[in-house]
């Protein structure tokens, strides 16, 4: 990194603010220039954590770029906002104290609150965002405040730590963020991150929710070494179980193409916390490894097909499946069909090199035996079915989207062509994942034409546990493919009389009848609620409903200590002020 240009990219974000007032499309290309700067200064070839840079300036690049010919409808609000949470980020990433950390997290949580509160203004979707957001700087301070008294109050800077405590606070804050409160998953990020504009959407799914990546890692990084980080690892992978599980199941039933968008992002996040958590219980140094290699690879699959997926529904008019209505392009068809590929886990992309390195990981973990093999088994299995749930999910998108409903009007060209690059990027990235993956990793088979540094090698001692060649996946999928058009050439269509029992059939085919088998099979979970004729009618989030629960009843106890103590009782305001006295006195005593 070049020390005197650092900040430049802080000068350029602020100045697109404030372009923003004056053209739009200038304010986006500021937020290009800067993004590009910003990650040719941060990145660092073979420094781990500079890769979580490198990734969000390319989505910045690309949300920028589709931007120039999107949210016309918007106002001068949309790209000055943007470039202040972008912003943010940026004094995340370059953040060098805990100070900083905090500052940053604000700057970029505030502006992300007005973007949907602009845009969804009779909706408490920004309410909803904010609550939460704040909540998650609750704990970071907690988190920075207990880092800070291990330093003996010396310093806010990132150093070691002996404790575990601040890794689980400031982690909880981020899991927050991440759209994983405690031991479940909340529908506040599905509701906020779909309140938004197609862009900000991407923005919010693919790069704010990374920040939250970013500030575990690094905290990992310098704890490594504390007492208990054993059973931080197994809160992590109970989480992270949990959640990817329900998100699976939840974005499978949605109706609303962002918000299934946005249980794909817990998902997908969820499935990052499970490698943490195998990182931190895992004794074995070469698994360790490979395992944050993964991380890695894992966090560019989420955030370039993520943003290809937000760009894509940008392009279709409506949100609900019932609703939607696409424009007609094949570049646009194929570069959200190869996003989809890569989110369900599946080659040639990035996604599907993400998900088998992950779950490699895991059976990795589970052959080494012992209590931490069972615990290794039980998750990666937990991981397998949901990624099986997503590719349903997504192909539900794709079905909607693309084949079922209505296609109208043109695209604008050039947001078609940034959707196409995208799908384009994350079968390009996958061919060039071994420019990622360290030498340690890489091998080859050069009798069968993989040469050395072609191949990766999923292992945990001298010899390899799993093998898979990148190029090798393409080569064979393509001649295949060719093979098989020019056998059979192209598909052919039998349509067959619809047929409904002998009654009318007049309405078409919903994503409602898509999803019905999972809401049948899971009623109990679902708890799927059917009319006197037993035809499905709605799920309920038992999530997100037992938090509304808490809340309300957290709002009586409120309403009663209020109106029942604090009621301007001189007697009372004495006794609150003495327990107060002696809490804060034992908490001093205990702990500093």
């Amino acid at each position: 990194m070049i020390p005197d240009l650092q900040y430049l990219p802080l000068v350029i974000f602020g100045l697109s603010a404030i372009f923003s007032l004056i053209n739009k499309k200038i304010a986006y290309l500021l937020i290009v220039t800067g993004s590009i700067i910003f990650g040719y200064l941060q990145f660092q070839p073979g420094n781990e954590i500079t890769y979580f840079s490198l990734i969000v300036s390319i989505v910045w690049i690309i949300v920028g770029i589709y931007s120039l010919s999107y949210g016309e409808s918007y106002g001068k609000w949309l790209p000055s906002l943007l470039s202040v949470t972008i912003l943010g980020m940026f004094v995340i990433l370059t953040a060098n104290n805990y100070v900083l950390l905090i500052v940053g997290w604000e700057v970029m949580s505030i502006p992300s609150y007005l973007i949907i509160a602009l845009n969804k203004r009779d909706s408490p979707a920004a309410f909803t965002f904010m609550v939460f957001s704040e909540l998650s700087t609750i704990f970071l301070i907690a988190g920075i405040l207990y880092a800070f008294s291990l330093s003996g109050f010396t310093t806010f800077a990132f150093a070691s730590l002996h404790s575990a405590i601040p890794l689980i606070l400031i982690g909880f804050g981020a899991l927050i963020k991440m759209g994983m409160t405690p031991f479940l998953i909340s529908e506040w990020l599905p509701i906020a991150h779909g309140s938004a504009p197609a862009s900000a959407s991407a923005i919010f799914s693919a790069t704010m929710t990374v920040m939250g990546v970013y500030i575990i890692f690094r905290l990992v990084e310098i704890s490594v070494g504390s007492p208990g980080l054993y059973y931080v690892g197994l809160i992590f992978l109970v989480i992270g179980g949990i959640s990817i599980f329900f998100a699976s199941i939840y974005a499978y039933i949605s109706e609303n193409m962002k918000m299934l968008g946005g249980f794909s992002t817990i998902e997908n996040q969820a499935a990052i916390l499970s490698a943490f958590g195998l990182f931190l219980i895992s004794s074995d140094a070469l698994l360790k490894q490979f395992v944050l290699v993964t991380i890695i690879i894992f966090t560019f699959s989420h955030s370039l097909s993520k943003t290809g997926l937000f760009l894509a529904v940008g392009n279709s008019s409506g949100e609900y499946f019932s609703q939607v209505r696409t424009k007609n392009n094949i570049f646009g068809r194929a570069g959200t069909m190869l996003s989809i590929i890569s989110l369900s886990g599946l080659f040639p992309t990035i996604g599907g090199l993400a998900v088998w390195m992950l779950l490699e990981s895991f059976f990795m973990q589970a052959f080494i035996g012992g209590y931490t093999g069972i615990v290794a088994i039980i998750s990666g299995s937990i991981i397998a079915v949901s990624e099986g749930m997503v590719t349903g999910a997504m192909l539900k998108i794709f079905f909607f989207t693309n084949l079922f409903r209505r296609q109208v009007g043109n695209p604008e060209k050039l947001q078609s062509f940034v959707v196409f690059f995208v799908g384009l990027a994350v079968v390009a990235l996958f061919a060039l994942s071994v420019l990622i993956v360290p030498q340690l990793f890489l091998s080859g088979i050069p009798s069968v034409l993989v040469f050395k540094g072609l191949m990766i090698e999923s292992r945990f001692g001298a010899g390899d546990f799993g093998l898979i060649s990148p190029d090798y996946v393409i080569l064979l999928i393509s001649v295949f493919s060719l093979v098989a058009y020019a056998i059979f050439r192209g598909p052919e269509t039998r349509i067959a009389p619809a047929w409904n029992g002998g009654s009318p059939v007049s309405p078409p085919y919903t994503s409602f009848a898509y999803s019905g088998n999972i809401k049948i099979m899971l009623k109990k979970i679902l708890r799927t609620k059917t009319d006197t004729y037993g035809h499905n009618l709605s799920v309920v989030d038992v999530f997100w409903s037992s938090m509304i629960v808490v809340g309300i009843n957290y709002r009586r106890a409120c309403r009663l200590i209020t109106r029942g103590f604090m009621n301007s009782s001189v007697g009372w305001y004495m006794v609150y002020m003495i327990v107060a006295f002696m809490v804060v006195l034992l908490i001093s005593v205990l702990f500093f």
